[in-house]
């Protein structure tokens, strides 16, 4: 029998926002529940307290531990998938380079994201942005050195990525990258197919940051934040029933051994919370 288990990794200070908390703990309530699939909660600080950059990342030695203690829930656990949910996308780390022990080159990766998740601590400082460099032994060297099973960029295929940075440009070169950007025209659901045939990805792991999502049609992102007009960075493209497509071919050409969903942002929610804890009756 298959052993599945959900982690539930409410980690904030990969993108110093503790609201990320908040929307792992929605993701456990809003995915369909199995009581097959063990859930279990990976334990996460939750002070709301200013994070210092270390080696110029923010709260490194905080993330590190935390990609520590989800390895040793992992290992504890020893699943044949995992479902991740986050918390920021920092929380793809421990279970991918898991599954890519497990599986080696039969495993692929689908990263939907808007974004290339391959900086460095010289261009940037949240890990959050650094995590698929981190898997691919780039990124940040004191999260890299963590992985035991790193992927080469053959292994990585982007969905959804809208236009890089000029540093991330340079990276995503430097590194050997085949990406596409997708301002204009997304990778299609049979293109998707194609590229895990070719490989012969028979497994396939997806990252699936929410922020791929058109802020037009899903509110509950970064892009989406009230009071907030700038962001320095290009919001996701694709809508609800795209990614869906997408996951549907996926699954339909390769074993999906892990999924995780990351970058809830409920920030009405978060506002709503805050407004109860000012009502006396609660007390």
């Amino acid at each position: 029998m298959t052993h599945t288990i959900r982690l539930k990794i409410p980690q904030w200070q990969g993108g110093n926002n503790p609201t990320y908390s908040l929307g792992s703990e929605l993701l456990s309530w809003l995915v369909p529940k199995n009581d097959q699939q063990k859930e279990v909660d990976v334990p996460i600080p939750i002070f709301e307290a200013p994070l210092e950059k270390e080696n110029g990342v923010t709260a490194q030695s905080i993330v590190a531990a935390n990609v520590d203690r989800t390895a040793e829930v992992i290992a504890e656990e020893n699943p044949d998938k995992i479902i991740t949910l986050g918390g920021d996308c920092l929380v793809s780390q421990a279970p991918f380079d898991y599954l890519h022990g497990k599986y080696g080159s039969d495993l692929g990766i689908i990263w939907l994201d808007a974004h290339p998740d391959i900086s460095t601590p010289e261009i940037f400082y949240n890990e959050h942005a650094m995590v698929l460099g981190n898997l691919l032994g780039q990124g940040d060297p004191v999260l890299a050195e963590k992985v035991q099973h790193p992927f080469d960029a053959a292994s990585v295929l982007y969905v959804g990525l809208q236009q890089p940075s000029p540093d991330e440009h340079v990276l995503l070169d430097e590194m050997g990258m085949d990406y596409q950007v997708q301002t204009e025209k997304m990778i299609t659901p049979d293109e998707v197919k194609a590229w895990l045939k070719k490989n012969g990805f028979t497994k396939a792991v997806v990252h699936f940051d929410l922020d791929v999502l058109d802020p037009k049609e899903f509110r509950m992102l970064y892009f989406a934040e009230p009071s907030v007009e700038e962001y320095g960075v290009a919001g996701g493209k694709m809508t609800l029933d795209q990614v869906k497509e997408i996951i549907l071919a996926i699954a339909e050409q390769s074993e999906v051994v892990g999924l995780t969903i990351a970058e809830l942002l409920p920030w009405d929610v978060k506002n709503l919370q805050k407004l109860f804890n000012d009502f006396e009756i609660f007390f």
